[in-house]
């Protein structure tokens, strides 16, 4: 008879254990980037102005591009963090809606700072207007090249 008790927990305890596992998978729900090359951490080797040939070497500089998800981080380590809402296709990339990362919002005066005008942090970044498109001329696992008009900007990926 005692066998048969611990057997009937065990079984118990298995059917508790099997509906708590089934309860915590089907609360998660996961978002998945369908970003492909463009996801990662890029770093801004270059920027090429088309009409003079002249050509700006940041391969020494911290500035940065992070994608993640539908989110564009752009790092200026001497001028600040931008976000960016995106969107792209398959040979574009257009940024909107630019945010001055400025802390967490739990803090006092903290939450990102809308963006109403480009400022030279952001030009030295290659971005010109609140709305940049970009076409893409280059994407791949290690390297991507995007053009406007005027400029073309070289990243690695780091």
């Amino acid at each position: 008879m005692h066998k048969d008790m611990i057997k009937n927990m065990k079984y118990v305890c298995f059917l508790l254990m099997l509906m708590l596992g089934s309860a915590l998978l089907n609360s998660c729900e996961v978002d998945s980037s369908d970003n492909g090359d463009l996801d990662g951490f890029w770093h801004l080797e270059s920027v090429d102005t088309l009409a003079t040939g002249g050509r700006c070497d940041y391969s020494n500089q911290r500035v940065f591009w992070g994608v993640q998800y539908k989110l564009l981080t752009v790092n200026n380590y001497k001028g600040g963090s931008f976000n960016f809402r995106f969107r792209q296709t398959s040979d574009s990339l257009i940024l909107s809606s630019p945010y001055k990362n400025h802390g967490h919002q739990d803090v006092e005066n903290g939450g990102d700072i809308p963006i109403t005008e480009i400022n030279e942090t952001l030009r030295q970044c290659g971005i010109n207007h609140l709305v940049e498109s970009y076409y893409k001329e280059k994407l791949s696992g290690n390297k991507m090249i995007l053009l406007t008009k005027d400029l073309r900007l070289n990243f690695k990926k780091f």
